[in-house]
């Protein structure tokens, strides 16, 4: 998923990685969203459950995996 094959992914993934330290990821992250995408997310992360299964999922630990430099 983060390896070339969806640019407008990594290339957020990038932003987060080297965003402003007065912005939030939330902020950065939404902005970067439709309006669709970030009603979507904010669904899911009002939902614990929601956001146990995401975070548990192949998908998101390569992005935290990513994000955080560990796994490269």
């Amino acid at each position: 998923m983060c390896n070339g094959k969806n640019p407008k992914l990594d290339e957020i993934l990038k932003e987060l990685k080297n965003k402003d330290e007065n912005q939030s990821a939330e902020e950065l992250l939404l902005s970067k969203l439709s309006d669709e995408q970030t009603e979507k997310l904010k669904s899911i992360i009002s939902n614990d459950e929601a956001v146990k299964n995401f975070l548990a999922s192949d998908q998101a630990q390569k992005i935290i995996k990513k994000l955080t430099g560990k796994g490269e």
